[in-house]
């Protein structure tokens, strides 16, 4: 289980997260959406350890990790990619990942996202769609039981989108929770087990993507 506990985050004089409590089911994925500025991101960066929180706390299994470093809390399978990717261009798309986890377990993260036959690769020919599923599988790699993803679906094309979220929904059956920050909602929306939907640092309603979408002034506010 992984639960996020009146956390509250400021920025200066800005109120990035505001007493924001979510629980987060252990396996499925999740969309986090909302407005630019709705604290989505921040959210991210408090769960993972890249910001501290100044009030509340981030539970992952029982355990307070509020003040867990975040290499602690890799090894306790909490990842997350970021909204431009990050690799080293000059290497193989195999040593991208080998380097932290060694060959076998590279080569088993690329073909679980698609990406095996292009191990060898220099990593700067790759494209944005496989950039992107080079990110998911360096995540794998790590045996993650949550993933944390930041606009996975920029600078793809719509049949790019969509074959990268059906890849994440397959990718849920080795029982990851996925974790995803996305403003490609009408994709979002077919393909997520639940929604969470923020605004001005808040949480102004979570559940199925039906259920969301049934609430006319939550339609007004997300622009669906």
């Amino acid at each position: 289980m992984l639960l996020v506990k009146e956390v509250t985050k400021k920025f200066g004089g800005v109120v990035a997260l505001d007493s924001v409590s979510i629980n987060f089911d252990s396996k499925g994925l999740t969309g986090i959406i909302g407005p630019n500025g709705s604290g989505k991101t921040t959210l991210l960066n408090v769960i993972t350890g890249l910001v501290k929180p100044d009030r509340g706390v981030v539970i992952l299994n029982g355990r307070d990790i509020t003040n867990t470093p975040i290499h602690e809390r890799v090894k306790m399978g909490l990842t997350r990619s970021f909204q431009f990717p990050k690799y080293f261009p000059k290497f193989t798309v195999k040593e991208n990942i080998a380097l932290a986890v060694g060959e076998e377990r590279a080569m088993e993260a690329l073909s679980l996202v698609g990406l095996a036959q292009k191990a060898n690769t220099p990593a700067k020919k790759l494209t944005m769609y496989d950039l992107r599923r080079l990110e998911i599988a360096r995540i794998l790699a790590l045996k993650p039981k949550y993933a944390l993803l930041d606009e996975p679906l920029s600078g793809l094309s719509y049949e790019e989108s969509i074959s990268l979220i059906k890849l994440l929904r397959e990718l849920t059956q080795l029982n990851i929770s996925f974790i995803v920050v996305e403003h490609k909602l009408t994709i979002l929306f077919k393909y997520a087990d639940r929604i969470v939907l923020m605004a001005s640092g808040r949480v102004l309603a979570e559940g199925a993507p039906e259920q969301i979408v049934e609430n006319k002034d939550l339609i007004k506010i997300i622009g669906l």
